[in-house]
């Protein structure tokens, strides 16, 4: 397996990791997430953003280095997680269809990243939207060096993993924060604010979200600002999280296999000479494997009891 897989590999699996745990965060407390994709996009959209600002407004492109994408990420995710609230004000305030209201404000993310990359790119004058100095932060940016592995996605990804773990299974919060998914009549009589917790569940769902994003684009600019997408990998981390029955160290061993799935698919065949024909065709591989998952661990999943069902205090 080459330098190169492994490296790409590496980013997939931060990216859908954090994906499925910002889809955890929000569904258990009850909230049904398909804009994971949406949020991973505008987090990517908020970094590019702000490289802006920082490259082109407020300083010389010479002073600019890759330790700017320590607060560039910090920035991006805190966005992410505010923008998240319009999604919660949907269906937490006005109690509306979670899904649709998912699908809606995908659609929104996609509109607003969209003409904001072509707003900086016309700002810039440049034919794509350009990064000047603001990489990846790493040993080495390069996806063909080892030292690659020795970044902040990996820092950060291990970070939110661990906290993530420890609150959920370790802390008065995570037993409470996992009742309101299961039973929030019961966990009202207990004295526990649901409506506080599903906000809460909703921003830390964007925070996260937004991470994955600014991980992606810092490593992929070029993709990103071309296709103004992350390439569905919010929709596999949706899968994973299914997959992974809502539990996150169950999602760090399922991202892992549809990373090198993934990264295999679109690098480890072209260095196969006898299929690299067929190249296009192995990169729909990551994307099937989706669907069948979804197909063969949907029966036996078991979501979270109140999942999509709208909290009303006057049925308790």
């Amino acid at each position: 397996m080459s330098v190169t897989v492994v490296i790409f590999a590496t980013l997939i699996f931060c990216v859908l990791l954090l994906g499925s745990i910002s889809g955890i965060f929000s569904e258990r407390v009850g909230i049904v997430n398909i804009a994971i994709n949406g949020f991973v996009v505008f987090g990517a959209f908020i970094t590019c953003f702000i490289s802006f600002i920082l490259t082109d407004l407020i300083f010389d492109q010479s002073q600019i280095s890759m330790w700017f994408q320590i607060p560039i990420t910090f920035l991006a995710a805190l966005a992410t997680g505010i923008f998240a609230l319009i999604f919660g004000f949907m269906t937490i305030k006005l109690k509306g269809n979670q899904t649709v209201a998912g699908f809606a404000i995908s659609l929104l993310i996609t509109g607003i990243s969209a003409f904001g990359v072509y707003i900086l790119r016309t700002k810039q004058g440049a034919g794509i939207l350009q990064n000047y100095g603001t990489t990846e932060l790493t040993l080495n940016p390069s996806p063909n060096s080892w030292k690659n592995l020795v970044s902040l996605k990996i820092f950060i990804t291990i970070i939110i993993v661990v906290i993530s773990i420890f609150v959920m299974q370790k802390t008065r919060w995570g037993l409470r924060f996992k009742s309101i998914g299961e039973n929030p009549q019961a966990a009202d009589v207990a004295g526990i604010n649901v409506s506080r917790m599903k906000w809460q569940g909703v921003f830390i769902s964007g925070l996260i979200a937004g991470v994955a994003g600014s991980i992606f684009v810092q490593m992929q600019w070029t993709l990103f600002v071309k296709s103004i997408d992350v390439q569905g990998l919010g929709f596999m981390a949706l899968s994973i999280m299914i997959t992974s029955q809502w539990k996150i160290h169950y999602s760090v061993f399922v991202s892992m296999i549809f990373a090198f799935l993934y990264s295999w698919s679109f690098y480890g065949v072209i260095e196969i000479a006898e299929i690299k024909r067929y190249g296009a065709l192995f990169q729909a591989v990551p994307y099937v494997v989706t669907i069948i998952a979804l197909i063969a661990f949907s029966k036996r999943t078991v979501s979270p009891e109140a999942l999509g069902v709208p909290y009303d205090k006057s049925k308790r």
